[in-house]
C-alpha cells in the first residue's frame, strides 16, 4: 500500500501586496521549496510592436482588462494573481516578436466559443486537441505573429 500523500505547507509566511486584493500572506495557496520562501508566478512576457495597441487587441480579444500602456510596455491581468506585459521595442527586450512559442497558457471557461471568436475575428487558430481528462487547448496568433496557447483548465 502506497503512503498517505500529505499536502505540502509553506515554511515561510509573509505578507506581501497580491493584484485583485489589498494584502496577503505569500503562503496562501503557494507550497515552499527546500525550506526557501514561496514562489508565485506573477507575469509572462510577450514581445509586440505597439504595446498599446496590442493592449487593445488582447482586451478585445481574450478579455484581459489593461492596467496600464504605453510605448514600454502594457500590464493586462485576468481573474487571478498572474498578469501578461506586452513589451515594446522601447523596453530593451531582447526577443522579437512572432514568438513560435507560447509564453504562458490562457485559460477560458469555453475553449470552443474562444476558439470561434477568434476565428470569426480573423485570427489564425489551431484545432481543439488534448485528453479530455487532463487538458483540451487551441493554438492562435496574435497580430504580431506570436503563438498563445489557450486551454480548459
Amino acid at each position: 500500500m502506497a503512503p498517505k500523500k500529505r499536502p505540502l505547507k509553506p515554511a515561510v509566511t509573509r505578507t506581501v501586496p497580491l493584484p485583485g486584493r489589498l494584502w496577503g500572506p505569500l503562503s496562501e495557496g503557494w507550497a515552499s521549496i527546500a525550506g526557501m520562501p514561496g514562489t508565485a508566478i506573477t507575469t509572462a512576457f510577450i514581445p509586440v510592436r505597439n504595446p498599446q495597441a496590442a493592449a487593445d487587441w488582447y482586451s478585445r480579444m481574450l478579455g484581459l482588462t489593461v492596467g496600464q500602456a504605453n510605448n514600454f510596455s502594457a500590464v493586462l491581468s485576468a481573474a487571478g494573481t498572474a498578469s501578461v506585459t506586452l513589451m515594446g521595442p522601447d523596453s530593451g527586450i531582447k526577443a522579437q516578436p512572432g514568438l513560435a512559442w507560447a509564453t504562458c497558457n490562457f485559460l477560458v471557461e469555453d475553449l470552443e466559443g474562444a476558439r470561434t471568436r477568434l476565428a470569426d475575428n480573423g485570427v489564425a487558430v489551431d484545432a481543439i486537441t488534448g485528453a479530455p481528462d487532463v487538458c483540451l487547448f487551441f493554438t492562435a496568433q496574435d497580430p504580431d505573429g506570436n503563438t498563445l496557447l489557450l486551454t480548459d483548465r
